[in-house]
């Protein structure tokens, strides 16, 4: 008899259950990645017939992947800022101007030294987007001999 009330306890469906609420909060988000690398210039045809004279950077895709990620509504914009090429003391060896930059192999467009919008897109990317920055340099002749270097930045920018 015990036995079977045992065997008929456990047969019976259970009356017992618990539940719980599963919630995340994904942030809106714009977000860069790009490869750690040094832009250098090809001047390996140095001097040139004639001045001015433009050489590409020296990349070894021939341009720089510039990723972005977006899941957030509205416009969106990448800015690329190349300041102007200093000395030590602060006077301008190659003036931004001469720093050509373009997207995607659109127009060539000089840098000026102030952010600059790079790239504009409505709404999220579908995972990562990948853009192909290029750059080049403009020799006008009356540069001096020596190692140049400048930090480009690009920065992401979500409008209102």
């Amino acid at each position: 008899m015990k036995r079977a009330l045992a065997l008929f306890l456990l047969a019976l469906p259970a009356l017992a259950q618990a539940s719980w609420i599963l919630q995340t909060l994904i942030p809106e988000t714009i977000a860069l990645r790009t490869p750690t690398v040094e832009i250098g210039f090809d001047l390996k045809d140095y001097p040139p017939r004639s001045f001015p004279a433009l050489y590409p950077a020296a990349l070894e895709e021939g341009y720089l992947p510039v990723q972005v990620y977006a899941n957030t509504p509205g416009t969106w914009s990448l800015l690329i800022q190349i300041p102007d090429l200093l000395d030590a003391q602060g006077a301008v060896l190659i003036p931004a101007r001469q720093i050509l930059y373009r997207v995607n192999g659109g127009l060539w467009l000089r840098a000026d030294g102030t952010p600059q919008i790079l790239y504009t897109h409505r709404g999220p990317t579908e995972g990562w987007l990948e853009l192909r920055v290029e750059f080049a340099l403009e020799l006008v002749g009356n540069e001096r001999a020596g190692r140049y270097a400048v930090q480009a930045l690009i920065t992401a920018l979500r409008e209102p």
